[in-house]
């Protein structure tokens, strides 16, 4: 006898219906993008919480305190802050040295690395090689390239900066020993931001490379020439490229230590216990602060100016960001 019940096919277009199973809390979390983003940050998140968080609020406390490392911290308020502001000279000077210092050296960098990106940007035959030239010497920092600029700036007819003035019938120069000039050591430190004008060139590159050639193409067709395309199409689409590596370069201008630092050691400074030039004329932030840290040992005054140079950076840093962003609203309201 044959069965009439037989086994119905599925209708086209139907599924099988499964019961739905609720993922559980692992694969929520695996399935969290903001998650996956901590993950990805936490070494450097747990290396700052672990080495840097704990010395940031150490220094944020001796700050207001009498401190070396032989006494216990003396809680003194305001007064380390009072006598930075009204009674150090020498830190008025360092700011002088610095204004001098970071507007110069911002602007080399800035003005210097944008027009390298700009001839490099263009096709030629060994426009790689110029990049990888250009790009490495950004990539020697530290102590080696100080003691290497000490050479080139060394007086008399030995230092290659003196040779190549001797080209044009300009007598030697004492670019870090003279006393009747001291602010040629800060001329000297300055040039030396010539060295490092690859690395902001690399990144002006890249943001060249993101620039559609359609607005160059339509620029052209309306008959526009190299400067107004510069000025039109170029630096506003640039413009957070601009921002990003003057926010880099000044941040880093005004941490500069190891060229200040071996600059004055030509005058036998260091070891007598003024790394900060004749007449403090090499005198920047953070010279000061290892001067009044490790050789005065004044760890609470150290620690205020350490925090009021933050301050600095931080005000700095906010102007240049209010500044741009006040004048691209007003080139869009206009």
């Amino acid at each position: 006898m044959i069965s009439t019940s037989q086994h119905q096919p599925a209708l086209p277009g139907r599924q099988s219906s499964k019961p739905y199973k609720q993922p559980n809390m692992l694969q929520r979390l695996l399935r969290n993008e903001s998650l996956k983003g901590y993950l990805y940050i936490s070494p450097w998140l747990i290396g700052f919480l672990m080495l840097g968080l704990w010395p940031i609020i150490q220094t944020f406390y001796y700050s207001f305190t009498k401190f070396n490392l032989f006494n216990d911290p003396v809680w003194i308020g305001f007064k380390n802050y009072q006598d930075i502001l009204t009674r150090d000279p020498i830190f008025l000077q360092a700011c002088l040295n610095m204004v001098i210092y970071v507007s110069c050296s911002t602007v080399i960098s800035i003005v210097g690395g944008l027009g390298l990106a700009l001839l490099l940007n263009r096709s030629f035959p060994g426009n790689h090689f110029f990049r990888t030239v250009l790009y490495i010497p950004s990539l020697l920092v530290g102590v080696a390239i100080a003691k290497l600029f000490k050479a080139i700036f060394a007086a008399g007819q030995d230092g290659l900066a003196n040779v190549f003035l001797g080209l044009f019938h300009i007598d030697p120069v004492n670019w870090l020993g003279d006393y009747n000039r001291p602010w040629m050591g800060l001329v000297a430190m300055i040039a030396v931001n010539f060295w490092f004008i690859g690395g902001t060139m690399l990144i002006f590159l890249a943001g060249l490379k993101g620039i559609s050639e359609t607005y160059y193409e339509a620029a052209r067709i309306d008959g526009a020439g190299k400067w107004s395309t510069f000025w039109q199409i170029t630096v506003p689409l640039l413009a957070p490229v601009i921002v990003f590596n003057t926010i880099l370069t000044l941040i880093g201008h005004i941490q500069v230590f190891e060229t200040p630092l071996v600059f004055a050691s030509s005058q036998g400074t260091v070891s007598t216990g003024n790394p900060l030039g004749y007449h403090n004329s090499l005198a920047v932030f953070l010279t000061y602060i290892y001067r009044r840290a490790f050789i005065s040992n004044d760890y609470g005054y150290a620690s205020a100016l350490s925090v009021t140079v933050f301050a600095i950076t931080l005000i700095l840093t906010m102007f240049v960001l209010a500044t741009i962003r006040f004048s691209h609203y007003s080139e869009q309201e206009g």
